[in-house]
């Protein structure tokens, strides 16, 4: 008798173990959130599909005249303007991948906020699908970010403001017209700050000066301390005409983030062959004030502000190209 009750109180132990591993394992589903391959990353397949369409040699050397003639050139031009523009229009400026989601699924503990979404949100759109908890503006909800929306000459984005309050999308996701200002509200304070392609039709004058630049505005009104930047910066862009500072973003923003803020990771998308696109995470930069006091009762005192960035926040100094990594 003794033995039969060890071994149903055995059986009843394993029993309620399984139903507990069962119970986990439901819970486990029930948290896990949708992955990239639930959001239709269409942008990616048209944009990896022209590109694998053209020989090894052409994609990796297209502004080589060593390597590239001008007629096979100026027909890869012309097949990828065509490609591109639809595509830009339909989707967005830069392609989002997986490792993407990964970057925003780890700075997202706030929420994101995206200012200048543009009407297609395909960013925010993606983040929504993967859960993450996001809020997205644009003053154009009906041709923000699209190459076709015809801007007149000196109107910006932060001109071009609709009546339409919200753009709801068939996904269930919707987006709010707004612009910088936004981030001023309470409800955006904390959130992660994401940015692409913010200056992307930065307007100017009939002599030719830059009027303003949405993403410094946003930088401005910005209460967060991290900012998720996709698009060219400083030295990226292979574009003469665009040089030094790239096509998505202008000098203004890009000197303010790297004065009041520093990088602390940056990863290359996959881009179009004129384009070199990066998604880089900013974290604001804690400033220590040193003040000297004048020698002379009539000398003013000196203040000196120097910034500080945690040995783990660095990015690494030394790199090298693969041509030149032996020297390290």
């Amino acid at each position: 008798m003794a033995k039969n009750k060890k071994r149903k109180q055995s059986k009843l132990g394993k029993d309620k173990q399984e139903n507990g591993e069962n119970q986990n394992k439901k819970k486990k589903s029930k948290l896990q959130k949708p992955s990239i391959k639930k959001f239709d990353n269409q942008l990616h397949k048209t944009q990896s599909e022209f590109l694998s369409s053209l020989p090894t040699k052409v994609r990796e050397n297209f502004f080589s005249n060593k390597h590239t003639d001008p007629d096979t050139r100026a027909e890869i031009w012309s097949q990828q303007a065509d490609i591109g523009e639809e595509a830009v229009n339909q989707y967005a400026w830069a392609t989002p991948d997986e490792k993407c989601i990964k970057i925003l699924k780890h700075f997202s503990k706030f929420g994101i906020v995206e200012v200048g979404c543009g009407a297609n949100a395909y960013w925010s759109r993606m983040m929504f699908a993967n859960g993450i908890d996001v809020k997205a503006y644009d003053v154009s909800l009906g041709q923000g970010g699209q190459i076709t929306s015809g801007e007149k000459k000196g109107q910006s984005k932060l001109q071009k403001k609709e009546s339409v309050a919200v753009k709801k999308f068939s996904d269930g996701f919707q987006i709010a017209c707004g612009g910088p200002e936004v981030l001023k509200e309470k409800k955006n304070h904390k959130r992660t700050l994401f940015l692409c392609y913010p200056d992307e039709d930065l307007m100017e004058d009939e002599d030719g000066n830059v009027m303003e630049s949405m993403g410094a505005s946003c930088l401005e009104h910005f209460k967060g301390d991290t900012v998720i930047h996709v698009g060219e910066l400083y030295g990226d862009t292979p574009s003469m005409d665009q040089a030094p500072w790239g096509r998505s973003s202008g000098a203004e923003f890009q000197q303010r983030l790297a004065s009041e803020y520093h990088c602390i990771l940056r990863v290359r998308l996959q881009n179009w062959l004129h384009v070199n696109d990066t998604i880089s995470v900013w974290k604001r930069t804690e400033l220590c004030t040193i003040v000297f006091q004048g020698e002379d009762d009539d000398e003013s005192d000196d203040e000196v502000c120097y910034r500080h960035i945690p040995k783990d926040q660095m990015l690494p100094t030394d790199i090298a190209a693969p041509c030149a990594r032996h020297l390290l």
